[in-house]
């Protein structure tokens, strides 16, 4: 038992660093998904908002996504729960490989009741994520064209999330068979790490289009328009090439510690799956003179991605750990505790978003949110709310600074706070930070955090 628990100990331990998906790019990571002329990166976001961020020919980014985000669950002391259940578990061995003692009934129960509750929480809260993402070099690529009386952006980009659960199984006594000589009681545990991982890689191309200024109308403009007021609509085509993987790993392994990472990227590789399909996205702004509002319609036809099939034909593996993890797989199954064909579908969503300006367009105040949730491709649900405040600089030697907040009002239901500079005009660094904690060594912890760093043209 002591290896058991030390080898979820070290995926505890090795993984908690790596979590949690914050799927913010670049300086939206503090603004939020609005459309503004601080990054090109919005017209990744509403499809309409490539007329807003590009003023004349073309801008692209060097660089401009390189960003991380991790999250761990709300479980209090992680690794002290793992190693004093550890210990204890250790001491109950030692004194029943002593003839000269015996573990009694009221022995294990007394433990069994110590750390019952530790464990149901592993299984509800001990989620640990690690979220990645990086943009091809100069993508977004951003471009205005008389020919086609609008402006075409073309983007590349790659996201990876990797997620660790805990399905917690109860500590169960094992009573000692006396007609074999044994005289210990003994406690076991079949909990068991649940590893998912998606990469997803993205291919775009889209389209807006001032339809108030409209060379198809002639001189006509909208009723309702004034001014230099514009209304944008846009439009975008996203190719996804998903590579997802799904694996249960029994704790009750009989490897070492330094073999359970082997196990892991063996299983990893043999269940991957990659699957392609194509997701249109529709958005819409109206930009006036100090204020915009607009909105945006992602993944309107649902695109849907396989995963790996678990907990079938076991007996055909020929790996004794493959067919034992299958079986895990089949039981849980079994018991509806998982799903053994799991699929990823990119759920529609509609967003809205607005901002208001000063005269001089030098402060932004913007605020946007998500009116529904949606499951990532780790089966977590994400419904935005964000709010931030912004300096822009007409200068390059000023830097843009930026303070943002925002809140996921489904799933975790964890809020960040964020900060983000951008000096000589395109490089940028924005970070976040939860405001729940967890205690960790008798510190409180911030739950999540992310960093996003990148290097654009300036329009």
């Amino acid at each position: 038992m002591k290896r058991k628990l030390l080898a979820l100990s070290l995926v505890g331990i090795s993984t908690s660093v790596f979590a949690g998906p914050s799927q913010f790019s670049g300086p939206l990571n503090t603004l939020g998904n609005v459309s503004t002329q601080q990054t090109i990166l919005s017209a990744t976001v509403n499809p309409a908002a490539g007329e807003f961020v590009v003023e004349k020919s073309y801008r692209w980014g060097y660089m401009s996504t390189l960003g991380f985000g991790l999250e761990v669950g709300q479980v209090d002391d992680l690794e002290e729960g793992l190693d004093a259940l550890t210990e204890e578990l250790d001491r109950l061995e030692a004194k029943a490989d002593n003839f000269l003692e015996i573990v009694t009934l009221a022995e294990v129960e007394a433990v069994q009741a110590q750390f019952t509750g530790f464990l149901v929480d592993l299984g509800e809260k001990g989620t640990l994520q690690f979220a990645l993402q990086a943009r091809a070099p100069v993508f977004p690529i951003v471009i205005r064209s008389d020919l086609i009386k609008g402006v075409l952006t073309l983007d590349a980009h790659v996201t990876a999330d990797v997620g660790v659960r805990f399905i917690d199984s109860p500590l169960e006594i094992v009573v000692p068979d006396v007609l074999a000589g044994e005289t210990d009681f003994r406690l076991t545990t079949d909990t068991v790490i649940d590893l998912s991982a998606a990469v997803v890689s993205a291919y775009s191309v889209g389209y807006s289009h001032d339809l108030a200024n409209s060379p198809f109308f002639g001189d006509e403009t909208f009723s309702f328009m004034k001014g230099g007021d514009r209304l944008l609509v846009g439009a975008e085509l996203n190719i996804y090439n998903v590579s997802m993987t799904s694996q249960m790993v029994a704790i009750d392994q009989e490897v070492s510690n330094e073999d359970l990472g082997d196990v892991i990227s063996d299983e990893f590789d043999s269940n991957q799956v990659d699957s392609t399909d194509f997701g249109l996205d529709l958005g819409v702004l109206w930009v006036s003179n100090n204020f915009q509002l607009g909105a945006t319609w992602k993944n309107i036809n649902e695109p849907t991605f396989e995963s790996s099939v678990l907990g079938v034909s076991c007996f055909q593996l020929s790996s004794a750990t493959s067919r034992r993890n299958c079986e895990v797989a089949a039981e849980l199954g079994a018991a509806g505790r998982i799903d053994l064909r799991p699929e990823y579908v990119m759920e529609s969503q509609v967003s809205f978003e607005g901002a208001i300006t000063t005269e001089n367009k030098h402060w932004s105040f913007a605020g946007a949110f998500d009116a529904n949730p949606v499951e990532g491709p780790l089966k977590d649900e994400y419904q935005w709310a964000t709010a931030s405040a912004s300096y822009f600089s007409d200068s390059l030697w000023i830097p843009m600074a930026r303070l943002g907040f925002r809140t996921n009002l489904s799933g975790s239901e964890l809020s960040y706070v964020s900060a983000g500079i951008t000096a000589f005009g395109g490089i940028h660094v924005d970070a976040s930070m939860s405001l729940d904690t967890i205690t960790v060594d008798g510190e409180d912890q911030p739950r999540a955090l992310s960093l996003n760093v990148g290097i654009e043209r300036r329009f």
